[in-house]
């Protein structure tokens, strides 16, 4: 009997993983509806169809439900960032990794779950300073460690790698990811100034941390 979302009960085919991406997946339709003030768990089961004291089972609370979240698309974000290959220009690796962090970043998921974590940053601090830690920290310490570790740039003694990521990254999405935010830009408009600003960005470290010898 194959499982329909919004049905009540679950079949006892599904494994717990299956289970909770289900709920992480309803989870994510809520919030973004009602947001995480006027979320409930209740309105959770019901998205995923399941009985919601299997929702409780896995997440004891909304807080954890939301963490959760957010740390699975950030684990998927994290794993589609390749590691700059050590072979080939420095610049086609630069250049590879600043477009799928920016695709990633300015993903519809990724702008709903910025949009929603900032509406109520106000009224729930903990879920911005989450999102801050599991995604901002650990995205800007992916690009500091692609940095750090590639042998053909040499980064000046005493300058700080992780400033360098910052600016990099900055760089590439300045006001491009307020407007992709606010005003919902059109993905060929998002695009093409995406490229102007990654070629502009790669081209800047290039010159001037990219070993000559």
């Amino acid at each position: 009997m194959a499982f329909v979302p919004g049905s009540i009960g679950r079949p006892p085919s599904l494994s717990d993983e299956e289970r909770k991406s289900l709920i992480l997946q309803a989870a994510e339709t809520v919030f973004e509806q009602f947001g995480y003030g006027d979320a409930t768990m209740e309105e959770v089961a019901r998205a995923c169809g399941m009985a919601k004291k299997t929702v409780y089972k896995f997440y004891p609370d909304k807080a954890s439900l939301f963490g959760a979240l957010v740390e699975s698309h950030d684990d998927i974000a994290l794993s589609e960032v390749r590691s700059p290959s050590p072979l080939g220009d420095p610049r086609d690796r630069l250049t590879r990794m600043l477009q799928e962090l920016a695709t990633l970043i300015l993903s519809p998921r990724q702008i709903t779950l910025t949009r929603l974590v900032i509406a109520e940053s106000i009224k729930y601090p903990e879920l911005a300073r989450r999102f801050h830690r599991d995604c901002v920290e650990k995205t800007l310490g992916h690009v500091t460690q692609a940095l750090t570790q590639d042998a053909a740039l040499q980064l000046p003694d005493g300058v700080d790698p992780r400033i360098v990521a910052d600016m990099f990254v900055s760089t590439v999405l300045g006001t491009v990811h307020l407007r992709a935010l606010m005003l919902n830009m059109r993905k060929a408009e998002l695009e093409a100034e995406l490229a102007a600003r990654i070629a502009f960005a790669t081209d800047m470290i290039a010159r001037i941390f990219v070993r000559t010898d």
